[in-house]
């Protein structure tokens, strides 16, 4: 899985909207609350952004992952070139 995080951040923002669009509807019909719970479409939008948001986490987790990676890989390499010198 690519984890491409402005295709991530994109998709999060159109889900977001689609889930407003429901909840706004939903609110209009009178459904509020806990009884949001129990219409499917609702469900299947909220998931969605859910899983969404937990894939951006994931991205920002390999990020700051691979950033610490690439500065100890920089701090090693510098005091290799002070020990040869």
């Amino acid at each position: 899985m690519l984890k491409d995080r402005t295709r991530i951040e994109r998709q999060l923002s159109l889900s977001q909207q689609e889930l407003s669009a429901c909840e706004a509807k939903l609110e209009g019909e009178g459904v509020t609350g806990k009884a949001k719970n129990k219409n499917a479409t609702w469900r299947h939008l909220n998931a969605g952004y859910r899983q969404l948001r937990r894939r951006l986490l994931a991205v920002a987790a390999v990020e700051a992952r691979e950033a610490a990676a690439d500065q100890r890989r920089a701090e090693k390499a510098a005091a290799a070139a002070t020990v040869e010198a």
